[in-house]
């Protein structure tokens, strides 16, 4: 699972498209004797820089859950922070929690440690991810 990724450079553009209209908007202002505009406008630039580049540092999200020999492995990269974590298929423990927002959450575990998964999926698929982790795990040879 990935995020959804739009076209990089479309996304670029448009924050530069944003930044370059808001600037221009305060410079005219600026021109007619109301400076005080300009500070407010860059401080407007900087939020689209911070975005922009979280929204960047999110694009390359994943997580990866698949079997290996007796071993389910949900490997997962959120935010640059890389983990990998094995259970073994025959003691896997797979929930579903709804929280008081309507929100599904999938918990996979066993042996007292429970890792989310799906959190890139929308709520609807996530019942459907919970199949395919269960069928995948009860499978007998690949």
């Amino acid at each position: 699972m990935r995020r959804h990724k739009a076209a990089q450079s479309s996304v670029k553009i448009v924050f530069l498209c944003l930044g370059s209209v808001t600037m221009s908007i305060a410079i005219g202002f600026a021109a007619y004797g109301l400076w005080l505009v300009l500070p407010y406008a860059g401080l407007e630039c900087l939020a689209l820089g911070v975005a922009y580049f979280w929204l960047k540092k999110q694009a390359n999200d994943y997580e990866i859950i698949y079997l290996e020999n007796d071993q389910v492995v949900l490997e997962s990269n959120f935010s640059d922070v890389y983990q990998k974590i094995t259970f073994n298929r025959y003691w896997i423990q797979i929930s579903l929690e709804t929280t008081k927002t309507n929100r599904v959450k999938i918990y996979v575990g066993s042996h007292g440690n429970r890792v989310e998964v799906g959190r890139l999926l929308p709520s609807v698929k996530k019942r459907q991810l919970m199949n395919q982790i269960k069928s995948l795990a009860a499978t007998q040879e690949i």
